[in-house]
């Protein structure tokens, strides 16, 4: 038999998003990345010409695979929530030539990944040390917004995927009621992922802009937090002052749906580039006050995860524990 440990020492890794496709191979043993590589995944018509394109740039092709994607996993069938991209696991695992092809949630993904990232990898937001073994919660703004638990259990982190950006969104006040107004237009249900959001931050940014009477044709191709953290946009700073608070209040409902002592860590592409911003009073307000519980939220330690490859250390950690890779010589 080959040895397990040889065959996890070269597993195939992804982080595959709305917009960004993330490779590497890992060793799952020791979680050590190489030969990163990373993709738009519109260039590409399918997933299969992604994953295809990365493994033709490899010397050694692994023989086993393993996918985080942003999308909730059941059955055989998976369709990209915010991406164009679907996929049958069964299938894709033959089109590539895989003895093993693992598919998970990205945030279930990123949530193994946190007991493994280091102090020089994260930035608190206020509250104290987490407390040990207890529940811990991964959740992220980024094309969508991804929500994963990982509860301490018979000895062992359990990762649990959800999809907790598509509850509904919570709103305070005469402004927030008169903006959440304009996201409902046209929809059934405004969840928490339509604004807290990179497409919902532009959107938020043209329903503020709108209000004010100029043109807002051309804001979906605003950067709006680099007009916010420059200073040059009042409307783009009120926006994303906007878009941390409601951060903040989303981060602190599910810090008590999950009873998350073990701390809140948010991760996506948005959060690293304001944690500036995030430092502020507003998103640790925004994430304490929740009435009766204020003084329980008030303890809890938020992070922003500043690895920008957490989720696909966090793939290998799946791997590791539920691929069975070990096969005849």
């Amino acid at each position: 038999m080959v040895a397990r440990s040889r065959l996890l020492s070269r597993i195939l890794v992804a982080d595959i998003g709305g917009t960004n496709a993330r490779f590497a191979v890992a060793n799952a043993e020791t979680l050590e990345l190489t030969q990163l590589g990373q993709m738009l995944c519109f260039d590409h018509a399918t997933i299969e010409t992604a994953i295809g394109e990365f493994l033709a740039k490899l010397a050694v092709k692994p023989c086993c695979a393993a996918l985080a994607v942003a999308a909730p996993i059941w059955g055989d069938h998976v369709q990209l929530t915010n991406s164009h991209w679907s996929f049958r696991t069964s299938e894709l695992r033959l089109a590539l030539g895989l003895d093993e092809l693992l598919v998970v949630n990205d945030f279930e993904a990123l949530a193994l990944a946190l007991p493994t990232l280091t102090l020089s990898e994260l930035h608190q937001l206020g509250g104290i040390a987490p407390l040990e073994q207890a529940t811990k919660v991964a959740l992220g703004p980024g094309t969508g917004l991804g929500v994963g638990g990982l509860v301490w259990y018979s000895g062992r982190w359990i990762p649990v995927a959800g999809e907790g950006g598509h509850m509904s969104l919570a709103a305070f006040g005469e402004h927030e009621l008169a903006v959440v107004r304009q996201f409902r237009e046209g929809r059934g249900h405004v969840s928490a992922e339509q604004p807290i959001s990179g497409p919902g931050l532009r959107e938020l940014y043209r329903f503020l802009l709108s209000a004010g009477g100029p043109d807002a044709s051309n804001s979906d191709e605003v950067d709006v937090v680099g007009r916010a953290l420059g200073g040059e946009d009042q409307i783009a700073e009120d926006a994303l002052r906007l878009f941390t608070v409601w951060l903040g209040r989303f981060a602190g409902d599910i810090a008590l749906a999950f009873g998350a002592r073990g701390g809140v860590y948010i991760g996506g592409g948005i959060a690293p580039k304001i944690t500036a911003e995030l430092s502020k009073g507003p998103f640790r307000d925004a994430f304490d006050q929740h009435g009766r519980m204020s003084g329980y939220l008030a303890s809890i330690p938020v992070y922003v995860i500043l690895s920008e490859f957490a989720t696909l250390r966090g793939v290998a950690v799946a791997a590791r524990e539920k691929l069975d890779v070990s096969q005849p010589t």
